[in-house]
Parts: C-alpha cells; structure tokens; sequence
C-alpha cells in the first residue's frame, strides 16, 4: 500500500459569482509551489462551486404555499425558508427537531434539501447545491485539462448526516474521471465476497473533508497517492433505488 497524502490547498479567495474556479486553484497551486501530477484527485466542496454557478435564491421571490406555512410553525423556521426547502425536494422523509430531511432534486437524501444558509452575506439569500454537480466536476476536469494536458478527477462534495450516528460527514454529490465504486469479490483468503462495494468517490470526499473544517477557509484539497479506476460513471451511481432501498 502506498502512501497518500492529502494537501490542503490555500490562498483561495472568497468566491464570487461567475469566477473560474480551475484558474483560482491553479493561482493557489502556484503559490504553494504545487503542480499537478498524473493521478492526482482533487476534491472541491460544493460551496465554491454553487456560488460560482450563481446558486443563490432570494427569498423575497418566494411564494409561500399553506403547506410551508404550517411546516414553519411545527419547525419553528423561516416560513419562506420552508419553502425553498420544499421547492427543492423529490419528497419529504422526516419532518422532526426543527429538520426537514428530504430527498433533494439530486437524489440525494440530506437536511434541508441541501438549502444552505451559512456563511452567506443577506439574509434574504439562501444557496443551493449545483444544479448538475457531475456536469460541473466534468467541466472542471476538462478545463484542467486543457491547461495541463493531465486527467485530473474531480470531486464535489457536501456534509450530510447519517443516520444513527451523530455529526456530519463529507460525501461526493458530483465527481468525474474516477471509477465512484471499488467491488471486492473475494476477502484474503480467497473466499468468496458478496454485496462488498466500497464507495471510494464518497471515502475521498471524507478524507479530504478532514481538512476542510467549517472556520478553515479551505475549500480545495488535494489528494496524492490513491490508486484509483478511471470511468465514465459518475457520483449518480451512488444513488439507492427504490428496489434497492430496504428503508423505503
């Protein structure tokens, strides 16, 4: 097993909307002294990449249903807050402790929809996942390499909880260049394995998240070392189906 290493990366600016998130990391890149390698990963928090992509909403343009009204008072949130929420979601899972966990447009299975009011400068504005994250790691990927001429996965990813375990964990809401999933058929002695698939998209999400703690201000991490499959799959196939899901 080789050894790999995970690189924050630093100096990334406060990101604006329509920024070119590729040339910002090279910038950052360069100024740590880092270039690029063959196999290297780069995992992106999705926050950088939502505001770039103009995800914000502004809350005054909501119109609040009686549904999100009577969600409001039972939550004890933003009514127009619950709207978004709703708006963004396939279906409600779990209304419960002041939380909405929803299946969002993306098919993935989180709080709030993934309808994010951190770290953002109005109160009037919420933001929201990217409307096609794999299309957007893809985009990323292509730009890279345009400029490097090196096929560099890309991974953006987003906290989410889990249940029946407490605290946040990073998973891959979007990735490209990179097989999502490792199968292992068969355990060290040769002996035959069965439903063992390793989401090794969502473990790199993890790792990189290690870094990039809320306060840091480190929305980039590099990964070094890992020996992944190239495909053409993306973090879709991740997603559960309903003939698939034992909780449904």
């Amino acid at each position: 097993m080789k050894t790999i290493e995970i690189i924050p990366i630093n100096h990334i600016p406060k990101i604006n909307v329509d920024d070119d998130i590729p040339s910002i990391i090279f910038k950052a890149l360069k100024s740590q002294k880092i270039k690029l390698k063959e196999k290297d990963i780069l995992v992106i928090a999705h926050k950088i990449v939502s505001i770039s992509e103009n995800c914000f909403f502004n809350l005054d343009d909501c119109k609040v249903t009686d549904k999100a009204k009577r969600l409001s008072v039972r939550i004890k949130k933003n009514q127009r807050v619950c709207q978004v929420i709703l708006d963004n979601a396939k279906r409600v899972i779990k209304i419960s402790k002041g939380v909405i966990i929803t299946e969002n447009k993306l098919g993935v299975v989180t709080a709030n929809s993934g309808v994010d009011q951190s770290n953002i400068e109005s109160d009037k504005m919420v933001l929201l996942l990217p409307k096609d994250p794999n299309k957007s790691a893809k985009n990323i990927s292509a730009s890279i390499k345009r400029k490097t001429n090196l096929k560099i996965p890309v991974i953006i990813s987003d906290s989410v909880g889990r249940p029946w375990r407490h605290g946040l964990s990073q998973i891959a809401i979007g990735s490209f260049g990179i097989k999502p999933i490792k199968q292992y058929k068969k355990d060290l002695y040769r002996n035959k394995l069965n439903d063992t698939d390793v989401p090794v998209i969502d473990e790199l999400a993890s790792a990189g998240g290690i870094l990039m703690e809320k306060n840091a201000g480190i929305p980039v991490v590099l990964i070094r070392g890992y020996n992944y499959d190239i495909s053409a799959a993306n973090a879709r196939v991740l997603l559960r189906g309903k003939q698939d899901d034992i909780f449904r």
